[in-house]
């Protein structure tokens, strides 16, 4: 999945150290889970009780999907019942268009026309899906907020049919939840993320061509076999709140992975599409990004610069109070909140007896760069930081 600060490609050195550390924890705390990529490896490789927390709900039914499940399963009978009631959506919605879906499927086969179906698709999906829609019964998030910007208006229409028809089991609908927030990741017509979809220009054209050409049945498909081989050793829990929310259902001696928010803008403008799906509730979008009102979004004091250092103190902290192992990463040079590393180690070291520091080399995102100030990806030293009680 597009996300930033995805940890996954440091879990060679990173998955190694948790480890180490989960030997003496009953329970291993999550609290800023975000791709689930570190929740989903805890549960596999450790018998402890995973708890996953963020304040983003996509991120936790990313989690959800793996930690609270102990048995792998074949989805192909799942996939083959949802993707026959989603299609029948599909199919009554188009019904109402004389050449069916082709009449909802823009045709990109020209890049030099490619504003004109931009804008002609943007008007279907304001002006003429909403009456269609009237007609039916359910919420089309997707189509009227995102239709014709990060996704053609089949493709939004076929994620709004999957959102409105995911699976009753409950085991098996958080599966079929992660692959849908994973699917509509992967299909975005954006650089990087969804903070902006692309523009309807020549030199954009190729860019929205090669995203509204993708499969969502297919990406759907292929996150669910993914999703459904994994499965924890022992169930584990998420939840939707913040880090202190997470943590307090720790004991003396258990284990926290924190991975704090580093940028100063808030994560939530760049992942609203995932939340979107995965609340599965229609809103007004507004800017060039399509975005929930601001009251709407989540939010986090690690991407307010002038509270990034309490908020740091605050997580350090509460794990001291609970006496929990804490390994910690955060990029060493500094990031765009104001803080770095050594705040972490300044702040920790009245707090824990002892404080040890690995430094890896990664890159991260730099939500989609662009050529004139930044690459896409950016090498970076981050640090892993490891506070005993």
């Amino acid at each position: 999945m597009k996300y930033m600060g995805h940890k996954g490609k440091m879990l060679p050195v990173l998955g190694q150290i948790l480890l180490h550390y989960a030997n003496g924890a009953q329970r291993i705390a999550d609290p800023f889970c975000g791709s689930a990529a570190v929740s989903w490896f805890l549960a596999e490789n450790t018998d402890k009780e995973v708890v996953s927390g963020d304040i983003q709900s996509f991120a936790v039914a990313r989690a959800r999907a793996v930690i609270e499940r102990t048995e792998a399963f074949d989805p192909t009978p799942m996939i083959k019942h949802w993707f026959s009631v989603a299609k029948c959506i599909v199919e009554n919605v188009a019904s109402h268009f004389p050449n069916n879906l082709r009449s909802i499927e823009p045709n990109l086969t020209e890049p030099s026309r490619i504003k004109q179906v931009v804008l002609q698709s943007r008007k279907f999906c304001k002006d003429v899906l909403p009456v269609v829609f009237a007609d039916f019964e359910g919420a089309w998030p997707i189509s009227k907020a995102y239709g014709g910007y990060y996704y053609s208006p089949a493709q939004a229409l076929v994620f709004d049919a999957l959102r409105q028809s995911l699976p009753t089991d409950t085991a098996k609908r958080k599966v079929a939840l992660a692959a849908l927030v994973e699917a509509v990741s992967r299909a975005a017509a954006a650089p990087g993320h969804t903070a902006q979809p692309f523009q309807p220009t020549e030199s954009s054209a190729k860019y929205i061509i090669e995203a509204w050409s993708r499969d969502p049945w297919k990406l759907v498909q292929d996150a669910i076999k993914e999703i459904a081989g994994r499965s924890a050793i022992t169930t584990g829990k998420g939840h939707v709140g913040d880090f202190k929310k997470t943590i307090s259902r720790l004991s003396e001696g258990d284990l926290v992975f924190a991975d704090p928010p580093y940028s100063g803008v808030h994560y939530s403008r760049f992942y609203h599409a995932l939340e979107t799906v995965t609340r599965g509730a229609e809103f007004e979008p507004e800017g060039r990004g399509r975005y929930p009102s601001i009251e709407d979004r989540p939010s986090s004091t690690f991407s307010q610069k002038s509270n990034a250092k309490k908020a740091a103190q605050e997580l350090l902290t509460t794990c001291s109070s609970k006496r929990a192992t804490l390994v910690l990463t955060f990029p060493t040079a500094g990031a765009s909140n104001g803080l770095d590393a050594s705040d972490f180690m300044e702040l920790g070291g009245s707090l824990f007896s002892t404080i040890r520091v690995e430094e890896v080399q990664t890159d991260f995102s730099t939500l989609g760069g662009n050529k004139k100030h930044r690459a896409a990806r950016r090498v970076c030293s981050e640090s892993i930081i490891c506070f005993v009680p």
